[in-house]
């Protein structure tokens, strides 16, 4: 009966495993060491969520543990947790600037606002321990999100993560053996960094996302105002969709599933509409042409329904120029729509945030007139 258990044993092991069979040794089965993390500590999260895509500069990791590598380290495990963040497409563009030396939480803030960046991305490694493959590996990030406009820190997140060495496992068959990685830090900090992506998706909207285009004040008012599952026919909700990690040990697995499958992870609920609201060429004058449509969307927004919510009016480019000369154009153009609709349809203008988004969200990659004129469109979202 034993030999029969310890038999099922090895075949249960060997179907994630690699096996060594020898003539003379007993065989050897080899499994990858996992990750072992602590608990995801939180002590700083804004109170509401955010309705509108942001930009991110992610700055170089600053290293507080002595060492002579501090700038190859600093660069290398901040560049490992920027790549894992871009899988997650947390924001509409996501800059990492490697070789930029840290030089104080001002000069930062002043990179980021320089880059035209929303938020500025800032990670702190207190203590690491690099083992290689022949001991433990242990990191520890702590990770601040900053509004860059105004210096304000929106998140703090901290988390410990470890890969440790094992003796093998003698059977009376075989022999099990843990193998460490040969790249522990980079599986230590991929698998922390897709935790700390969780709380953020459930506080940015999706990036990606796409608005249909409206023509009257009905389809305004149907775009911001009916559930998402009635407008798609599906109801099924993409940011549940959440990547899994193959890092954790089976009994974490479980745990991080619940956390995943949690209101934390699921993104905000974003109505938008896309307007076909065209300019005066290179500037921010409304073409008369467009008038009817923009008096559409102030019949809207003072129905029922409607009036008294708060709004983003955001501004897109095509391709054409330069990216400041776009991001500039654009949030001229979101005010201009906002002005209008102050000054002929009353509309609160405490209750209307305008951004510009040049040409880092284009809806087509064409280069025609029809396909850059698509591009050049006026994007309408509810804010709460």
């Amino acid at each position: 009966m034993k030999k029969a258990i310890l038999f099922l044993l090895l075949l249960t092991m060997t179907a994630c495993a690699y096996v060594d069979p020898t003539i003379n040794d007993s065989i050897k089965v080899y499994t990858d060491t996992a990750v072992r993390k602590s608990s995801l500590q939180v002590a700083v999260h804004p109170k509401s969520k955010q309705y509108r895509p942001l930009t991110a500069y992610f700055h170089p990791f600053v290293i507080q543990q002595q060492n002579s590598d501090y700038f190859q380290l600093s660069n290398a495990f901040a560049e490992i947790f920027n790549n894992a963040w871009l899988e997650e497409r947390l924001f509409t563009i996501q800059e990492f600037q490697s070789g930029t030396p840290y030089q104080g939480l001002d000069a930062a803030l002043d990179r980021a606002r320089r880059r035209g960046a929303d938020l500025l991305i800032l990670g702190y490694v207190p203590y690491f321990y690099a083992g290689h493959t022949v001991d433990d590996t242990a990191i520890t990030i702590k990770l601040n999100v900053y509004a860059a406009g105004n210096g304000a820190l929106l998140w703090s997140m901290v988390q410990s993560g470890r890969i440790e060495s094992k003796n093998p496992d003698d059977y009376i068959y075989f022999t099990h053996e843990h193998r460490l990685s040969t790249a522990p830090f980079t599986k230590i900090i991929r698998s922390i960094a897709k935790d700390m992506a969780i709380p953020l998706k459930g506080w940015l909207p999706d990036p990606d996302k796409k608005f249909q285009f409206a023509k009257s004040a009905r389809d305004v008012e149907a775009n911001l105002t009916t559930p998402e599952a009635a407008m798609t026919g599906a109801g099924e909700n993409d940011a549940k969709k959440m990547p899994s990690d193959n890092d954790l040990p089976s009994d974490d697995k479980m745990q991080d599933k619940g956390n995943k499958d949690s209101d934390e992870s699921v993104r905000p609920d974003v109505k938008g509409v896309n307007l076909d609201i065209q300019f005066e060429f290179n500037k921010a004058s409304i073409d008369p042409k467009s008038y009817a449509l923009v008096d559409a969307v102030g019949e809207a927004l003072n129905s029922p329904e409607l009036k008294g919510k708060k709004i983003i009016i955001a501004g897109h480019a095509d391709q054409r120029g330069t990216d400041a000369y776009n991001l500039k154009l654009s949030k001229n153009r979101a005010d201009s729509v906002k002005q209008y609709l102050v000054n002929k349809w009353g509309v609160d203008p405490a209750l209307v945030e305008t951004v510009g988004y040049g040409k880092s969200r284009p809806l087509n990659q064409g280069s025609t007139a029809e396909d850059m004129r698509m591009n050049r469109r006026v994007e309408l979202r509810l804010s709460e």
